[in-house]
């Protein structure tokens, strides 16, 4: 193996001295282009790799991102996949920072802005915070770039790619309209989280926008699982004018509540209709299959890269929001619409 090129290498070779390549390299002013072409194409003629851990020790570029993520998860990983493959195209290396579930954001922003060299971050919380902390707004005034994913869509105030949960939920519930349910129940998922939160919402903002009255006895509190999803489905099912329609804020718990009606000797959709959100490979094979909605996980994870390149790229922008929606997947759990 050949040894590896440095700037002294090409300094010796132009007989100049190391500061003049490094100045050339870097793009330095107060340099004469005759002489930085000279160093460019001398570089390029003998394979020179610049070295990126020197670059950031300079102050320059590290061509890393920060990834901080939930503990690994499943629904977490297609975004990773997108956040790396978007960083392989672009010769950018993510740094992953796996947090529990219910860690302090703050904490994490702390701890890679003050011990580790990046050129931004991409943050991926699942917390439901109604107000941005001070701590976040404190990384906007110190101008580190970063970028949200699936939270705080229509704030307005940082830059963030999410899964759209009002426009996606709402295809569900209109599909269900559509097959002409007017009694639409929704098992939630736990109300600390952002999708929890957010799903929720946007479930009583669909029925409000379709004219429909919003029941509280048709509702029941689950935990995106399916155990609490069963015994939420039999509370609901227990009310003497039953929904004839659910929506469950995830695939899990609409695998849950499946159960319940069924055990309760009841046919799906011919009694009542079930839908669910994520798209899991589980619900496809379940009997009647799940109708859901699939979210753009991986395209979520390749954007909020994109978005941060161009923060990193042209500072000082406006902020600038991201909402993609989750495609509609019909099966024989809602029936057909007519």
């Amino acid at each position: 193996m050949k040894p590896k090129v440095t700037i002294k290498d090409i300094a010796a070779k132009l007989n100049v001295n190391i500061s003049t390549v490094s100045r050339a390299l870097n793009d330095f002013p107060n340099l004469k282009d005759s002489t930085k072409k000279k160093v460019l194409d001398t570089a390029k003629e003998m394979n020179y790799c610049p070295s990126h851990i020197a670059q950031g020790l300079s102050g320059k570029s590290t061509r890393v991102l920060a990834l901080i993520t939930p503990t690994l998860d499943p629904h977490v990983l297609p975004v990773i996949r997108g956040v790396t493959d978007a960083c392989r195209k672009m010769r950018y290396a993510p740094m992953l920072f796996p947090n529990d579930y219910w860690s302090d954001e703050t904490v994490a922003f702390a701890d890679i802005k003050d011990k580790w060299m990046v050129d931004g971050m991409l943050i991926y919380n699942i917390v439901y915070h109604k107000k941005i902390s001070k701590e976040v707004t404190g990384l906007k005034n110190e101008e580190i770039p970063f970028v949200y994913i699936n939270k705080y869509l229509g704030a307005g105030i940082v830059n963030t790619v999410s899964v759209d949960n009002f426009k996606s939920v709402y295809k569900a519930i209109n599909h269900l309209h559509k097959l002409g349910h007017k009694k639409i129940g929704i098992i939630n998922g736990n109300l600390t989280s952002n999708d929890g939160r957010e799903r929720f919402d946007a479930f009583k903002k669909s029925l409000k926008n379709l004219k429909f009255k919003y029941n509280e006895q048709y509702v029941g509190y689950g935990e995106f699982d399916k155990i609490t999803a069963y015994n939420e489905m039999r509370k609901i099912l227990s009310v003497r004018t039953r929904p004839t329609a659910i929506f469950c804020s995830s695939d899990l718990m609409a695998i849950g509540a499946m159960k319940a009606i069924r055990d309760k000797g009841l046919q799906i959709p011919d009694d009542i209709a079930v839908a669910g959100f994520d798209d899991i490979a589980l619900g496809r094979y379940v009997k009647p299959s799940l109708t859901t909605l699939r979210t753009p996980l991986e395209e979520v994870g390749a954007k909020a890269v994109e978005l941060l390149m161009d923060i990193i790229k042209n500072p000082g922008q406006p902020v600038k929001e991201f909402g993609l929606e989750a495609e509609l997947i019909t099966r024989q759990s809602s029936g057909k619409e007519k």
